[in-house]
């Protein structure tokens, strides 16, 4: 199974305006042996409110001459919001992990104590789901597998976001294989939209959803304020044709939109 590719023309004009991209690479310095993978994942169960983890993928096996605590450090540091801890991973390693939380580093646990880290958040993110969403053909990261045997309730990723005049801008990515101009949102992913849209509530985030294909350059296709409606998905919805010299968001602050309707 191979590992969803993350980067297309999209990413990496995002990645030029500045903006965190989740599945992008980060290294301490040009000789460090430290380079990671980042993503930010947040979770959802019974209580109110959701936990977000900043997972660090560590490309290269674990070297005990490294000082992972400052590389941890200094990979936080350039978040624009502080995640309840951050999660290290080093799956060349035979799972070895290590959390650093509170500016303390623990390392060398196994999965029995990552769980616990879980559970002393919300103890109904541990265990078995009695359903399981199908993999695509594709896993997103490391941890997307192993958290697939070891944890339930709702989780996902943050694709990209920025901060602007002190607010954060999250972008929700879609990649659909149509072309944007024709494609609507599946009922099927409505939870993710709407848990999204719950967390960007709580934390006073401004959510955008978008959808492009990776063979369509500049051609975007932007729904917001996605809820049910009568059994079909009701959003607010316009479309963009975007320069690669233009910023998208003061773009999208200008758009109008209409409402659509989606029964997929």
């Amino acid at each position: 199974m191979n590992r969803t590719k993350k980067q297309d023309w999209f990413t990496n004009y995002l990645s030029s305006k500045g903006f965190w991209v989740g599945g992008s690479a980060v290294q301490f310095n040009s000789k460090s042996e430290a380079s990671a993978l980042q993503t930010i994942r947040y979770f959802k169960s019974n209580r109110p409110e959701f936990l977000l983890v900043y997972i660090l993928e560590f490309i290269d096996p674990i070297n005990r001459t490294n000082n992972y605590e400052e590389v941890i450090k200094y990979y936080e540091s350039k978040l624009m919001f502080k995640p309840q801890f951050t999660l290290a991973i080093w799956p060349n390693q035979s799972m070895v992990f290590a959390v650093y939380e509170s500016g303390r580093l623990y390392k060398d646990l196994d999965t029995p104590k990552v769980l616990n880290w879980f559970r002393k958040y919300d103890p109904d993110l541990i265990g078995s789901t009695s359903y399981l969403k199908p993999l695509n053909k594709s896993f997103t990261d490391f941890f997307h597998l192993w958290a697939r045997k070891h944890m339930k309730g709702f989780q996902n990723d943050i694709d990209a976001y920025k901060m602007r005049n002190n607010k954060v801008h999250m972008f929700e990515l879609k990649r659909p294989k149509e072309s944007s101009k024709t494609w609507k949102p599946y009922k099927a992913d409505s939870s993710n939209y709407i848990q999204f849209s719950n967390l960007c509530r709580q934390m006073d985030w401004q959510l955008t959803n978008i959808a492009y294909n990776e063979k369509e350059t500049g051609i975007l296709k932007i729904f917001n304020q996605v809820k049910i409606h009568n059994n079909t998905l009701q959003y607010n919805t316009s479309a963009i044709e975007l320069r690669l010299d233009q910023d998208v968001l003061e773009i999208i602050n200008e758009l109008k939109f209409v409402i659509e309707f989606s029964d997929r």
